[in-house]
Formats: C-alpha cells, sequence, structure tokens
C-alpha cells in the first residue's frame, strides 16, 4: 500500500482510512488484505440474481414410508350359480299307526252268592295264575291255618313271579259248617280273569276242577288252559322249607 498506484485499486469504503495516514493493518496469519471488488449498484427494476436471497423453500414433509404394497385380498371365487331349485317332490307320508285299542270298560260287578261274593276280594284283575286247593274256603272264611299260611309264602318266593301274578280262587265254600265243592263257581270265577294256568294242590281239588281226569296225570292241557298238579297242602306242611320249593318246580318254569 506504500506505493501510489495502490490507491488506484482501493475500495472506497477504506480510502478515508488510508488518506488519514494509515498504512498499515494487522491481519492475522500474515496475510494481506486484499482489495475486494466495488459492489455493483443495482439499477431499478433490476433484481440481482446473486445478492437476491433465495426464499426458503417449505422442506418436505416427512412422507410415510409404505411398505411395499400389498396385494388385495384374494377375492373368493364366485360360486357358479346354483342350478335352478327343483321342483319339490312331495314324499308319501308314513301311514300313522292305528289308534291303540281303548281299554274295554270295566265290567260290572258278577252277581255271585255268599260267599262267593266275598272271595272276590281277595283277586285282582290282570292275574296269570289261579291257585285252588281244598281248605281254601276255610282260609278266605276267617278259618285260616297259619301252618298253610307259611307254606304259601315258602312256595311264592321260591317261584319269585311278579306281585299280583296270582290269584287265589277257592273249589269248595264253607256252607252249613262244611266244605261245598262247586265246579260251577270254580270256572266261573274263572272266566272273569282267563288265565292261562290253574295250579291245584291235591287230587281233591283237581276232581273239582276237572270232575272227569286222571288224577296219576300232573298236567292237563286244554283248550284254552293248562291245569297243573301239585301235591296237597296238608302234605306240605310237614315238609322242611325246600323240600316243599322241590315240590312245585314242575310249575317253576312255566310261561306266563
Amino acid at each position: 500500500m506504500g506505493s501510489p498506484s495502490a490507491r488506484l485499486n482501493l475500495r472506497e469504503s477504506l480510502r478515508p482510512w488510508l488518506e488519514s495516514g494509515l498504512e498499515f493493518v494487522y491481519a492475522p496469519g500474515g496475510m494481506a488484505a486484499q482489495a475486494q471488488p466495488e459492489p455493483v449498484t443495482a439499477q431499478p427494476g433490476v433484481v440481482d440474481a446473486q445478492r437476491e436471497p433465495i426464499a426458503a423453500q417449505p422442506k418436505p414433509e416427512a412422507q410415510p414410508r409404505t411398505r411395499p404394497s400389498q396385494q388385495p385380498a384374494r377375492q373368493p371365487q364366485q360360486q357358479p350359480a346354483r342350478q335352478a331349485a327343483r321342483p319339490t317332490v312331495a314324499r308319501p307320508q308314513a301311514t300313522p299307526p292305528s289308534p291303540a285299542p281303548s281299554a274295554p270298560a270295566s265290567a260290572p260287578a258278577p252277581n255271585f252268592p255268599d260267599p262267593w261274593s266275598a272271595f272276590l276280594r281277595f283277586t285282582k284283575p290282570g292275574a296269570r295264575v289261579v291257585m285252588t286247593y281244598m281248605e281254601l274256603g276255610l282260609d278266605l272264611s276267617g278259618q285260616s291255618d297259619p301252618r298253610r299260611r307259611g307254606v304259601l309264602k315258602n312256595l311264592q318266593a321260591h317261584l319269585k313271579w311278579p306281585a299280583g301274578t296270582i290269584n287265589f280262587w277257592p273249589v269248595a265254600a264253607l256252607t252249613g259248617g262244611a266244605l261245598q265243592p262247586d265246579t260251577a263257581m270254580f270256572w266261573r270265577g274263572w272266566e272273569l280273569w282267563r288265565t292261562p294256568h290253574i295250579v291245584c294242590f291235591g287230587d281233591e281239588a283237581l276232581r273239582v276242577v276237572l270232575p272227569d281226569a286222571d288224577p296219576q296225570v300232573v298236567t292237563h292241557l286244554l283248550e284254552t288252559v293248562i291245569v297243573h298238579k301239585l301235591p296237597p297242602l296238608a302234605r306240605l306242611v310237614d315238609m322242611l322249607p325246600h323240600e316243599q320249593q322241590m315240590a312245585v318246580d314242575s310249575i317253576a318254569g312255566i310261561r306266563l
């Protein structure tokens, strides 16, 4: 800057300092001050592209990171159009079962003479076996023997027939202090139940039920009923319980 020619290239902003006697300027690092080019005055209406500040452009918004496009869900395959509904064919309905026949009205009480009408109190409908013995008329008239009762109880436990299977119906009734056999009254009573089996204890009872039967035969087949003959109760009462049971094994397997 000591040379007069140096003033020609001096910036106007530093000339006052030079004219005031300033010759040297301390520059850190030992670098000499270089003349800066004079700024050019911008003409009216002309925009200096270098000096015009660039308008800050808005930063692009962070776009959400998109995943690789997923394949659209498969549309269910369209089912082929259903065939036209077949015409409904009426199925033949099963023939309804025939109504069960109504139970017959209870028959009027039979007009039995005494004491047979009183014996009916000890019977029940639905029986499958009629049992009888010569002394039964006494037992049903209040003159029962506990030994006969014990034998009958033992036999019923041995046979194990369902309750209501047996009806006890006499072959003789007490008349004038004595037993009077009556075949007709016995069969009149049997007609009320028409059981498929009749069991007679002893030959005397069998002769009342079947007057013409052979007493040596133990099974008599009739048209609608089977008559079985067993030892008389007067003999069974003298047997041991297991002997009594063995004496009636012939009827243990009958079909009821």
